[in-house]
């Protein structure tokens, strides 16, 4: 059994950790506060980036993910939400039905939002056509959703999942300058969870269809690096990403500099869990010994 399985069954035994339904996990105890020991230490450090902290909607309507292209390159990933029907004859039979449950599954209405595969898109949203007169940065933290098939593992990867980011707006030169402060707190935080991370160049995992020549210039150019931690045996996950978008968001959500042309973004992005998991993985404290009792 590798380390980090290890680690996720003693944690179950001691009911730190529990899994409702694949991609689904819920935290508590010792666990839980470790996360929230996280989140709070990284959360101070992006607000040394920038003090303007958003809370993004819960949901985004299907034409915001339309606007940023998303149907053409992330599909596979996508939760959509729905709620039941107001229709009374469909009510009643799902609230007299002897498996509910199963009767409700088919009396939903058409979706109409989705749920957030990543933070970034509820600041572009909200920022659509605007004059951005001089470099913006903010952070925001939220629970983020990415269905990817039977691929789940606690902590490395959900179906759910929590995500700190911090989104640039302003000039070329201005976003390429975040991002290398971005890869610097990254490493700084790294550091004092005592974690080795390695610094590397990506893609995004575009559909394959429309996206092979997307990730082949987005390696090109330089535009995707991640931060990736020792999770056990020799594995390692992406904990960090640090994403140029030169001028597609810009363009996308009509998002413009003082001069009238379309402004550059660029976000790092931080998996909370995946956080957990390295420092699990990587601690030598009583709480860690005492886990893998």
């Amino acid at each position: 059994m590798r380390q980090r399985e290890r680690i996720i069954s003693a944690l179950k035994e001691r009911g730190e950790l529990w899994e409702p339904a694949p991609g689904l996990v819920g935290l508590r105890g010792e666990t839980s506060a470790r996360l929230g020991h996280i989140d709070a230490t990284l959360a101070a450090r992006c607000r040394a980036e920038t003090p303007d902290e958003w809370s993004v909607p819960a949901a985004l309507p299907l034409g915001v993910l339309e606007r940023a292209d998303y149907f053409a390159s992330f599909p596979q990933w996508l939760t959509m939400a729905t709620h039941l029907t107001d229709d009374p004859h469909k009510l009643e039979r799902i609230a007299t039905s002897a498996s509910p449950s199963h009767e409700a599954a088919g009396c939903g209405v058409p979706p109409t939002v989705a749920l957030p595969p990543a933070v970034c898109y509820g600041v572009y949203a909200a920022l659509a056509g605007t004059i951005v007169s001089e470099r913006r940065t903010v952070t925001a933290q939220g629970r983020c959703w990415r269905h990817e098939g039977d691929r789940f593992e606690p902590l490395e990867r959900g179906w759910a999942f929590t995500m700190r980011e911090i989104v640039c707006i302003g000039t070329e030169s201005e976003c390429v300058d975040f991002r290398d402060r971005g890869i610097a707190i990254a490493q700084s935080f790294a550091a004092g969870l005592h974690v080795d991370g390695e610094l590397a160049a990506a893609e995004d995992p575009f559909f394959a269809p429309t996206g092979r020549g997307r990730a082949l210039l987005q390696r090109l150019k330089g535009l995707k690096q991640e931060l990736r931690l020792p999770i056990g045996d020799g594995d390692t996950v992406a904990a960090a990403s640090f994403n140029l978008h030169e001028r597609f968001f810009g363009e996308a959500f009509d998002i413009r500099l003082a001069d009238g042309s379309p402004a550059y973004t660029a976000c790092v992005a931080f998996g909370l869990e995946r956080w957990l998991l390295a420092s699990l993985v990587g601690s030598d404290t009583p709480v860690l010994e005492e886990t893998l009792r």
